[in-house]
């Protein structure tokens, strides 16, 4: 793999990644939690990373899933996989940009005044942020996967490292700051 493409790939990846670990449902609850049960910064930040390397386990393996396809429908395809990965890009990017967000009127979404407690165990809210984010993959950083396929597994292994890296650093780093005030 040729070395500005390696750049290009990391600031990109890196940038997807950090991004995405800015979404609230990435750090706000450990904040929440950890100022709830007491925790102290050191053992919220550490609490992080449980559900976060679960988070970048699953979304890792659907990315390999991707690109694993992608290396299928370019032997298959070679001449063609270029410009399929392109139209799916493009119809990825419209879907996202004009489809219809959730209302949160319905009654499934609707919460449920005093039924919350603070109780638990701390390993039941440990288990409970690690399904929270391992079962919901980051589907955003699957077609950045798809710009890895034409390099390889090699590119496919280095894009995963630098999502795993900027998404926990990410996770990690908004929770601290928040921790600490810092708006």
């Amino acid at each position: 793999m040729d070395q500005p493409y390696l750049f290009t790939l990391a600031g990109t990846g890196f940038s997807v990644a950090f991004l995405h670990a800015a979404i609230p449902t990435h750090w706000l609850p450990f904040v929440a939690i950890g100022r709830a049960r007491g925790w102290s910064t050191r053992r919220t930040l550490a609490a992080v990373m449980f559900p976060g390397g679960g988070h970048v386990l699953a979304t890792t393996a659907l990315g390999v899933a991707i690109a694993w396809f992608g290396f299928e429908m370019d032997h298959a395809f070679e001449h063609a996989f270029h410009w399929i990965v392109a139209a799916l890009l493009v119809g990825l990017g419209a879907w996202l940009a004009f489809r219809k967000p959730h209302g949160h009127d319905c009654e499934h979404c609707q919460g449920h005044p005093g039924k919350f407690s603070s109780g638990g165990t701390d390993r039941s809210v440990m288990w409970g942020l690690f399904l929270m984010l391992t079962l919901s993959p980051c589907e955003l950083f699957l077609p950045v996967y798809l710009t890895a396929v034409p390099y390889g597994w090699s590119g496919v292994a280095w894009l995963s490292g630098v999502l795993a890296v900027a998404t926990l650093l990410g996770m990690t780093g908004l929770t601290w700051m928040t921790l600490r005030g810092i708006d």
